[in-house]
């Protein structure tokens, strides 16, 4: 969760809880390994779950909104890119964090000099600038993305898109019921195992894994969110 929006509610939301759980599917599809980067870890719920799934990777989670730097063996928790160890890492993570940033393409260059070659990028951005709401101008957000736009970003900092997709069309039409409403991520107060919480999760790990089947077929149906995997050119 975006630590904007973290309060002492524990609850998890079905957004994140699904977004944890799709994300997580496509990392172990990609083959993860060896030291894994997540950039704007938030309050480390997806890391946490991913060293649970992973046992052989180590995961490095920064956030400049962190007020403690942290070890928990495998898992680190860092406020700065200066706090990194001098090492090139095999995946980066990015997850609704490029439409913080001013110059998304100047930091996405520096970022990626701690990539490996051939090391793999997976991004999610939040879609189609129409869809720009009070929500975004609340989390800070400088834009959202349509496909274009994002490649585009991806292609001049050198790194070859393997494959993309939008997801959670559900989630479209809600969006602009509420385009000029206040919302937040910690307002949810079913637990995980909630009737509510759990068909939820469910309508959106079907509207993503729906989307994804369709985007392998070249069908590109909108969503709410944008995902890109990525992978680094190898230097000649």
């Amino acid at each position: 969760m975006d630590l904007i929006e973290v309060s002492n509610n524990t609850k998890r939301h079905p957004w994140e809880l699904s977004r944890t759980k799709c994300i997580i599917k496509e990392l172990e599809t990609l083959g993860i390994k060896g030291k894994v980067l997540d950039i704007g870890c938030g309050d480390g719920y997806f890391d946490r779950k991913l060293i649970e799934k992973f046992p052989d990777i180590e995961v490095y989670g920064v956030d400049i909104n962190l007020e403690h730097e942290s070890n928990e063996g495998r898992l680190h928790f860092l406020n700065s890119l200066d706090s990194l160890p001098a090492c090139q890492f095999e995946y980066i993570i990015m997850m609704d964090v490029l439409e913080h940033i001013k110059d998304d393409a100047g930091y996405l260059r520096q970022l990626l000099l701690k990539l490996k070659d051939n090391g793999k990028l997976l991004i999610t951005v939040p879609a189609f600038m129409r869809l720009y709401s009070l929500h975004d101008r609340e989390l800070r957000h400088y834009r959202r993305y349509e496909h274009k736009r994002l490649h585009r970003v991806l292609k001049k900092c050198g790194l070859i898109e393997k494959n993309w997709s939008y997801f959670y069309l559900s989630l479209i039409f809600g969006r602009l019921l509420t385009i000029n409403s206040t919302q937040n991520l910690s307002g949810w107060y079913y637990s995980e195992k909630a009737l509510k919480t759990r068909l939820v999760s469910f309508v959106l790990n079907t509207d993503y894994s729906v989307l994804r089947i369709l985007s392998k077929v070249g069908i590109h149906l909108p969503g709410l969110s944008l995902l890109s995997i990525c992978e680094k050119k190898q230097k000649k």
